[in-house]
């Protein structure tokens, strides 16, 4: 379509406020917006700063918005960071895509940093979609099985601990989080499997399976906690974390009206003592749906736990 077109722009504009009125639906996810030009451009080039692009995506961002302020909406865009944050100043949320980052965890290797999750100082607060998994990239439980490290491979428990130990360290970060098909289940049928379009197997079955109700369970917990702490998920909470390299472990921790958390993550195939700096000292605990255990901070507000592989602590004061 040439969005640069007058009638093409109104045309759109009416479904949008037809579908939002009509069907009262809660916004709109828009793919490949960095097609919605007509500047031409090849694969290499058409994520490049396009003002074109910039100004059309606004006037649809506008007309949602005019018919209602809460609607959200979504961009696969994947352009330049700059571009993306004049989308997301205009009231738009992008996708966040890190799948291999996710991926490299839960199969066992370390070139994986999580940073690219979190909006930082480079976006407007809680403007990114992120994502582990999506109908464009391959499952995390199927690499782990396919292709993960000894210990991890044909080790059912071991991948499915992988997983809950991923969420751990995607669902307790700020911003709106997307969930693929099955993914709280450890979903590891190849995207690939029938096609990559091609019908999947629905495995109602998983349920039955310990170790995948375990991470339903773990996921279903980590949303709980996300919902009865939303300050923590706030703008001005005081939020850090150390999601690099792992031998030492990796942490969150968070502070928001005088409470705190911090999410500690073994991710390593081996048991080990890993130090972390919390923001105050005296008496945690766990998250009740992860345990009851207290830990007594000392003064210099570091604490010192051993944690098995792929075994995290979520603990709040």
């Amino acid at each position: 379509l040439n969005h640069e077109n007058e009638m093409v722009r109104d045309h759109v504009k009416k479904s949008l406020e037809y579908l939002l009125k009509e069907y009262k639906v809660d916004g709109f996810r828009f793919d490949l917006t960095k097609g919605f030009t007509s500047k031409s451009s090849t694969e290499s080039t058409a994520s490049n700063y396009d003002q074109s692009r910039i100004n059309i995506l606004k006037e649809y961002i506008s007309a949602v918005k005019a018919v209602n302020p809460d609607a959200v909406v979504i961009l696969e865009h994947f352009c330049e960071t700059s571009e993306e944050n004049e989308l997301a100043k205009a009231g738009a949320k992008v996708w966040r895509n890190l799948n291999h980052a996710y991926c490299q965890a839960a199969m066992g290797y370390s070139d994986s940093s999580f940073g690219g999750l979190w909006t930082g100082t480079s976006m407007p607060f809680g403007s990114y979609v992120g994502y582990m998994e999506s109908h464009d990239e391959e499952r995390t439980a199927f690499k782990s099985e396919a292709y993960g490290i000894a210990g991890i491979k044909g080790n059912l428990d071991m991948r499915m601990k992988r997983e809950a130990l991923n969420a751990a360290f995607f669902l307790t970060v700020p911003g709106p989080k997307m969930l693929w098909q099955f993914e709280e289940l450890g979903y590891d049928i190849s995207i690939d499997e029938n096609g990559r379009t091609g019908r999947k197997p629905i495995h109602w079955d998983y349920y039955d399976v310990p170790q995948r109700k375990a991470l339903y369970d773990t996921y279903c917990s980590l949303i709980k906690f996300r919902n009865e702490n939303p300050r923590f998920f706030d703008s001005d909470a005081s939020f850090n974390w150390n999601v690099t390299g792992w031998d030492n472990g990796r942490s969150i921790t968070c502070t928001a009206d005088g409470k705190s958390f911090a999410v500690i993550g073994n991710f390593t195939t081996a048991t080990k003592n890993i130090s972390v700096s919390l923001p105050s000292d005296g008496q945690w605990k766990d998250y009740e749906a992860f345990g009851s255990q207290t830990y007594d901070v000392p003064s210099d507000k570091k604490l010192t736990i051993s944690l098995k592989p792929a075994e995290f602590r979520l603990i709040v004061k």
